[in-house]
């Protein structure tokens, strides 16, 4: 959501910068925009779409200066045109900002500034940030750089909400200044130049060196050196933090789109997961047996597929650990009075560790008292860096917005936590340890054969593609996998499409079904296949067309019952969601290609989502 890039150094950074957006792009945006210094004077160009339209922009002009900031938006005050797209200038148009994030305050802040008859050009909120800035500037007439920083600490104590900001101001030249309050920003520390981005995407291809910045650093950069203060200006010690090579995962390696290529690479994210943990369960999550020992209740919070993947741990903690435990949105959490007891573990899941609903849900958690447990796919991310103890996924970079990969990964993390709380609980024994983390080390060749499955789910999909709504059903731990496999296909066809338990499709949701509509079932041969069947029967005495995703098991019982079926290998009950969910995946995937969508950017959406 919203994408920073800033480079000062040695080369003409307009490519930079433009290179910069486009690793950028997976984050979600509806316009872009850069700012270059030149000799004489700032230069601004800034369109609505795609950062190639911003490209093709800029080629038109001639852009030398080796200082500029650039930003991708994702509208949350005012509506996607190239008025209210970043940078934002002040009236002078010798000051430049680009922002994530939303302040709280901009209306009171504009009418101050409006009476002392500042011009404002666009809707955003981001404006009044340039604004302020032009009001602590206007006088400074020596000792540039200096006033620069005071002016960027002055003004940011007076804004309320959350932002990162990228900084130019055309007297301190060839200084950018950054700061972060509630929204990711990180410093590339490089040789004869230095960047800032939104994540290190922005920049991992130039420099390995990552400096993340914590809430209310201001950060000064110039050709040869990086500087962070707090937000008095004291100066601060900083680590530099060696990036791993292989991290951005940008080709698509031959698939037409990224989402078909990372559910293809879920054999693969799996597997390292589990050995990830498998190594030593003991030492994988950071927290030990002693700690959790006494934890009397858990706490699981994520938004989006990151709260599917909770709701399906949920199911095995109950049932593994013997230990109440609740599934949340964090948006939701935050919000109300939660009775619980001291002895609680809060477990938060986010592929990016900047969701900003989580990381306020994590706050909310420490200041109760609560040990914290993260797990999360992006190093040094900001959920990662406030909790108490952090597990990273396996995943590489996810670049499609609709998230796949990553959600099986988290799945495979949560099963591994769940065993190891059960085992520092004294609900399993030994024996049955070993059970269930042996069925998790044999998961990967099956989740290898369900991702097979994608020629006969795409001739599916050609059945289906026409319809407009679509209902999942599924019960216990499979009733999640119907919300998810809802989910990704409204994500990327823009269809309605509902999950629902299917114990509850009598009390009300049935009113929905009529002739020809898909009903979804995830129904393996489990202690609740019957009552799936039942399920069944009941969408197709109304007209609907039956769907089944069960194993090979489930096949055989249900001996043509239904309209179609996809067939998945036989796990162990608890581990089916692994594979169902690589079918839906598949199934989303592929009626959002006959429909021509976008579907690695689908419409209003974003991949980090870092405001509330």
């Amino acid at each position: 959501m919203c994408g920073i890039v800033g480079y000062t150094g040695n080369k003409a950074s307009s490519a930079v910068l433009i290179s910069g957006l486009k690793a950028l792009e997976y984050r979600g945006y509806d316009s872009a925009g850069l700012a270059v210094e030149e000799k004489d004077g700032i230069k601004i160009v800034k369109s609505v779409g795609k950062v190639a339209v911003l490209e093709s922009e800029a080629s038109n002009c001639t852009l030398t200066g080796t200082t500029g900031i650039a930003h991708t938006r994702w509208a949350t005050h005012g509506k996607p045109t190239t008025c209210n797209s970043h940078p934002h200038t002040d009236c002078t148009g010798n000051i430049v900002v680009v922002h994530n994030g939303i302040i709280e305050n901009y209306q009171s802040l504009k009418e101050e500034l409006l009476k002392k008859g500042h011009t404002f050009k666009s809707e955003t909120d981001t404006e009044v940030i340039v604004h302020l800035l032009e009001e602590e500037l206007k006088t400074v007439d020596s000792n540039y750089e200096e006033r620069f920083l005071q002016a960027a600490a002055d003004v940011t104590k007076k804004l309320e909400g959350s932002y990162a900001v990228g900084i130019l101001w055309k007297k301190a030249s060839g200084m950018i200044i950054g700061s972060r309050v509630k929204s990711p920003l990180v410093c590339g520390a490089g040789d004869n130049e230095n960047f800032l981005g939104s994540d290190v995407s922005a920049f991992n291809q130039w420099t390995r060196h990552a400096i993340y910045l914590d809430d209310y650093d201001i950060a000064a950069l110039k050709e040869n050196e990086i500087k962070i203060y707090d937000n008095n200006l004291h100066e601060k010690y900083y680590n530099i933090v060696e990036l791993e090579h292989g991290i951005d995962g940008t080709s698509k390696n031959g698939y037409e789109h990224y989402m078909l290529k990372e559910i293809n690479e879920q054999p693969v994210t799996v597997r390292s997961t589990i050995e990830a943990v498998l190594h030593d369960i003991n030492t994988a999550f950071g927290i030990t047996k002693d700690e959790l020992k006494n934890i009397r209740n858990i706490l699981m919070i994520g938004c989006g597929t990151a709260y599917h993947a909770t709701m399906v741990a949920k199911y095995w903690i109950e049932e593994f650990c013997n230990i109440p435990c609740q599934a949340e949105y964090a948006s939701e959490y935050k919000y109300r009075k939660a009775a619980m007891p001291d002895e609680t573990l809060a477990v938060f899941v986010s592929q990016s560790g900047e969701t900003a609903d989580t990381v306020s849900a994590l706050e909310k958690a420490r200041a109760a008292g609560f040990k914290t447990v993260s797990i999360c796919n992006v190093f040094g991310s900001t959920l990662a860096r406030m909790s108490d103890h952090t597990f990273y996924t396996k995943c590489g970079s996810e670049i499609s917005v609709a998230s796949t990969k990553a959600f099986t990964a988290q799945l495979a993390a949560l099963f591994s936590l769940a065993v190891l709380i059960a085992d520092a609980a004294g609900s399993i024994n030994e024996q049955k340890k070993d059970k269930l983390l042996n069925e998790l080390a044999k998961l990967p060749v099956a989740v290898e054969t369900a991702v097979s499955a994608d020629a006969y789910i795409s001739k599916l999909a050609e059945k289906y593609y026409q319809q407009k709504t679509f209902v999942f059903l599924g019960r216990n731990v499979n009733y999640p996998i119907a919300l998810e496999g809802a989910l990704k296909l409204k994500e990327i066809t823009y269809l309605q499409a509902e999950g629902f338990p299917a114990g509850e499709i009598k009390h009300g949701p049935i009113a929905l079904i009529n002739a020809e509509m898909p009903v979804i079932s995830i129904m393996p041969a489990d202690s609740l296949f019957d009552k799936m069947v039942n399920a069944c029967e009941e969408v197709m005495a109304r007209g609907a067309k039956a769907l089944a995703v069960t194993d090979e098991k489930g096949f055989k019982l249900l001996d043509n019952r239904v309209e179609d079926v996809i067939v998945l290998p036989n796990v162990e009950d608890h581990l089916f969601p692994f594979l169902s969910v690589i079918a839906l995946q598949l199934f989303a995937y592929h009626i959002a290609k006959l429909n021509n969508r976008e579907i690695d950017q689908p419409r209003n959406l974003a991949k980090s989502v870092t405001v509330e």
